[in-house]
C-alpha cells in the first residue's frame, strides 16, 4: 500500500476505503476455501432466471425450483458414473498444479517427522510444512488444494497430493452437497386455498399540484447520476455550463471573429451611402428652386446660396446654380472617423450669405 502511496495518490485513496480481506489474497479467509472473488454464483443464477424475472413472484419461484430439482437430479447421476477421490475439476486443476511443480526443487530441513522442506524456484524460495499442510505463498491455505511447492515437496517423499486435499474439495463432501432431495408440488390449481384475505396492493394518493418534471442529471453533476460527462474546466463548476459556441465569420466581409451587425466595414459603407443619399437629395431641392425663380419670382431670389469644397457659400447669378462637389463627402465617409448627418434640415437656399449648409 505503501508503493501505490507513492505511484498515485487517489488509488491509494480509493483502495484504503476497502477492508483489506476483501480485495487481497494475503488476507483472505482459510475457512471457505475459494480464492477467487468474482461474483459467478450469482452470474449462473440470473442467466437461468432471465426468461422467469419478467413474471409474477409466484411464477418466478416455481421456476427456480424446478430448475434446482432438475440441477440435483441431473447430478446425481454424474456422482454415480465418477470413481476417484476428487471431483472432476478439481481434479483437472491439481493435474495442472503437478505439472508445474517439476520446475521446483525441494530441499529437506532435516526435522524428524521429515514434513518441512524449503522449496527453491522462481521468483523466490518458499517454506512448506507437510503436517500442518501450510505453505509460503497461501495457496494450499486458500483453496485447500497443494500449491505447486506442496506437490514437489510431496513427490521428495513420494506421497499421492489427494491425500493431502482440505475434505471440503472431496467427493464426500460433493456427495453431501446432493445429498437431499426436492419434494414434487402440484399445480397451482391443485393448492389449498388460504382462510385469509389475498394480498392488495396499497392505493397511492397522487400529492396535489403540478407533477414535476425533472431532467436527468449527468454524473458529474450535482446529485446527477447520468452517464455523459460535462464540466466547464476553466471554471471548475459542474453545475452552471455555458455554452461553447465557436468563432463567427462576418457575411459582409469575410473576416472571422466578428458578425455582420459589428462589421466597422459596412459602418462606413452605410454612412457613405447616407452621405450621398443626403447630397442627392439636396441637388434635386435647388434645382426645383431655380425652376421657381425662373418662372417670376423675386429678382434677389435668383442669388441662390451654395456650398463650395472650402467651406464658404457662393451666389449663383441668373438661376444658375452651381453644382456642389461631392468629393469631400465621400472622402469623409470613407474615413475611419463616422460622420454623422442631420437629415432634419436640408441645405438653405436663402438670401441670407450668413447661412451655411449644416453636415
Amino acid at each position: 500500500m505503501n508503493k501505490i502511496k507513492r505511484i498515485s495518490e487517489d488509488a491509494w485513496t480509493y483502495l484504503d476505503k476497502w477492508p483489506r480481506d476483501s480485495w487481497t489474497k494475503c488476507q483472505f479467509s482459510h475457512k471457505p476455501k475459494l480464492d477467487s472473488i468474482c461474483n459467478n454464483a450469482c452470474e449462473v443464477l440470473n442467466s437461468k432466471i432471465k426468461e422467469a424475472r419478467a413474471k409474477p413472484i409466484i411464477t418466478l419461484l416455481e421456476e427456480v425450483r424446478m430448475f434446482v430439482m432438475r440441477t440435483i437430479a441431473r447430478n446425481k447421476v454424474k456422482l454415480s458414473n465418477h470413481v476417484g477421490k476428487l471431483p472432476p475439476v478439481i481434479k483437472s486443476r491439481l493435474e495442472k498444479v503437478r505439472k508445474e511443480s517439476k520446475n521446483w526443487h525441494p530441499i529437506w530441513t532435516g526435522d524428524d517427522g521429515y514434513e518441512k522442506f524449503e522449496v527453491h524456484g522462481y521468483p523466490t524460495n518458499h517454506v512448506v510444512d507437510l503436517g500442518k499442510n501450510l505453505c509460503t505463498c497461501q495457496f494450499w491455505m486458500l483453496t485447500g488444494i497443494p500449491c505447486v511447492h506442496a506437490c514437489a515437496a510431496l513427490s521428495r517423499v513420494n506421497k499421492p497430493p489427494e491425500n493431502f486435499c482440505h475434505p471440503l474439495v472431496t467427493m464426500e463432501s460433493y456427495k453431501a452437497t446432493y445429498n437431499h432431495h426436492i419434494n414434487p408440488i402440484p399445480g397451482q390449481p391443485l393448492w389449498e386455498v388460504s382462510e385469509f384475505n389475498k394480498p392488495r396492493a396499497p392505493k397511492v394518493k397522487r400529492p396535489p399540484g403540478k407533477l414535476q418534471m425533472k431532467r436527468r442529471m449527468d454524473s458529474d453533476e450535482k446529485h446527477g447520476g447520468g452517464k455523459r460527462l460535462r464540466v466547464d474546466t476553466k471554471n471548475n463548476d459542474n453545475t452552471h455550463l455555458k455554452r461553447q459556441l465557436g468563432k463567427f465569420t462576418c457575411s459582409y466581409c469575410g473576416d472571422k471573429g466578428h458578425t455582420k451587425r459589428g462589421c466597422k466595414k459596412k459602418r462606413l459603407a452605410d454612412a457613405a451611402a447616407a452621405a450621398a443619399a443626403a447630397a442627392a437629395v439636396a441637388e434635386a431641392e435647388a434645382a426645383t428652386k431655380n425652376k421657381e425663380g425662373e418662372g417670376g419670382g423675386d429678382p434677389t431670389a435668383d442669388q441662390t446660396c451654395v456650398a463650395t469644397s472650402d467651406g464658404t457659400n457662393q451666389q449663383g447669378e441668373g438661376g444658375n446654380v452651381q453644382p456642389i462637389d461631392l468629393a469631400p463627402i465621400v472622402t469623409a465617409a470613407s474615413d475611419v472617423q463616422q460622420v454623422e448627418l442631420d437629415l432634419s434640415q436640408p441645405t438653405c437656399f436663402e438670401q441670407e450669405d450668413s447661412q451655411q449648409v449644416k453636415m
